[in-house]
């Protein structure tokens, strides 16, 4: 604000209490409420409405859901939630179960879920309105949650809590009832009992969505030996008409080898304790690998895919600073027994690339593409006929082609090189990206354990796609 109004000289006791005109009284409220725009005036705007209560929240609701106004929504959110707090969590409330549109749910749904009110956020978990329920499950999470090393809320029963959630899980809603699940994820120990009570005993539409958070709380060691099985027979089930997919996980590392001896691979790789998989269920637990904190302890092993056997995750990064040396050692050792081999990374969004092409035993190429100014470290051969071909098709000379080149053909390499592992991949074999329906698939495949788990223990298990 350019020229500042000075706040109106509100006496809040004979506004409340006293006579006064309703509309005088909106006039001065949206004065001090337009005032929490200015930097300024904007603690004393707060401290007013904040003497106002539970009377000021119907204009200030109305001021949020404006999205042309000049004040912050969180302004408006932390007045409600935080100045004002519970007196104004049923105007909230009634707002937000009315709401017809989406941006007005968003806005009111955070503010609801900032009054960390747990028991009327209980209550609230059967309202009528979806958006009531979705939104009070959120506050729960925000003020009971113990994910990332939180203590638990010393105010909050547990327990209570946890009874109360539970019937989410089979919510008409799909977005209640996956926000029940992650919710319910993130309050620690106490909810393995109950949902296993519920494995045990039912209510048959909830044991579906417990088996989940069970998995997703403590692996595959919180199911009982009954579910574990159950698992395992689903996976049996679906594994013969099982299809391809694309397996893309944002952040993908893989190899790559021609035919379909997936237990040759294995040995040459020295995975161990194999289990089968489904496509989804390989894709889901690589996603989690290579999203957490790069797992190297576990691969998804394909079946053959149009002629070749892929390997996927964090541990066939050949451009890892960790991984680099020993994807080198043990590619060549599989292009000494089939070939060729080859390992790639790519990071979907501006990750960069990664590829390694090795036949007969000997090192080919090794390449990475990430404006890094590390990438020449793991510059191994000569530029691979398929990386010109990109390079003519894009318009660029490759690299060392014009003798008179001033570092203008370099930038534009290095522009290139960091989107092309996929493009490589389906080249020289397969791209993993194109897996699909019109794939043609021989086998099944296996989820495994990698030599690293060996020195460093196996990985978390959790709650995967099947």
């Amino acid at each position: 604000m350019n020229n500042p109004r000075p706040l109106p000289k509100l006496s809040i006791p004979d506004t409340i209490v006293g006579p006064w005109k309703p509309r005088v009284w909106e006039q001065t409220a949206t004065e001090v409420i337009k005032a929490l725009a200015d930097p300024d005036q904007r603690e004393a705007a707060r401290e007013r409405l904040a003497a106002c209560g539970p009377a000021v929240a119907p204009p200030l609701i109305e001021e949020l859901l404006d999205t042309a106004s000049p004040v912050p929504a969180w302004e408006i959110e932390m007045v409600l939630s935080k100045r004002i707090g519970p007196a104004a969590y049923d105007e909230v409330l009634a707002a937000l179960a009315t709401a017809s549109d989406e941006e007005s749910r968003r806005r009111l749904s955070a503010t609801f879920s900032a009054f960390g009110t747990v028991d009327r956020y209980k209550e609230a978990l059967g309202h009528p309105s979806a958006s009531v329920r979705k939104s009070a499950a959120i506050g729960i999470q925000y003020a009971c949650s113990v994910d990332y090393g939180r203590e638990p809320n010393p105010d909050v029963d547990y327990g209570r809590v946890i009874d109360a959630l539970i019937p989410l899980l089979a919510d008409p809603d799909p977005g209640v009832a996956q926000r029940a699940m992650w919710v319910l994820s993130m309050l620690g120990p106490g909810v393995v009992e109950p949902l296993r009570r519920v494995r045990r005993h039912g209510p048959g539409r909830l044991r579906a969505g417990a088996l989940s958070v069970l998995a997703a709380v403590g692996g595959e060691e919180a199911l009982s030996a009954a579910d574990r099985a159950a698992v395992e027979r689903l996976i049996r089930i679906k594994l013969p008409h099982d299809q391809a997919r694309p397996l893309d996980t944002c952040f993908t590392s893989w190899f790559a080898v021609p035919g379909g001896d997936q237990q040759g691979v294995v040995d040459v790789l020295d995975l161990y304790d194999a289990r089968p998989a489904t496509f989804a269920l390989g894709l889901s637990i690589g996603a989690h690998d290579s999203h957490d904190g790069a797992e190297y302890g576990r691969v998804y092993v394909t079946p053959e895919v149009d002629g070749w056997t892929l390997v996927l995750g964090p541990w066939c990064n050949p451009v890892d600073p960790e991984r680099a040396e020993d994807v080198l050692r043990v590619v060549t050792e599989l292009s000494r027994r089939y070939g060729r081999a080859q390992a790639y990374y790519f990071g979907e969004q501006g990750g960069g690339s990664g590829w390694l092409v090795a036949e007969d035993g000997n090192v080919i190429r090794r390449c990475s593409g990430s404006w890094d100014t590390d990438d020449a470290r793991y510059s191994l051969g000569e530029p691979l006929p398929e990386e010109r071909a990109a390079c003519v098709e894009e318009g660029i000379t490759p690299p060392g082609d014009d003798p008179a080149d001033d570092g203008e053909n370099e930038e534009e390499w290095a522009d290139l090189a960091p989107y092309l592992a996929p493009e490589l991949a389906g080249r020289l074999g397969v791209n993993p990206f194109d897996l699909g329906p019109d794939t043609t698939v021989w086998g099944a495949g296996i989820v495994a354990l990698t030599p690293y788990a060996r020195e460093h223990g196996k990985p978390a298990t959790g709650a995967y796609a099947i």
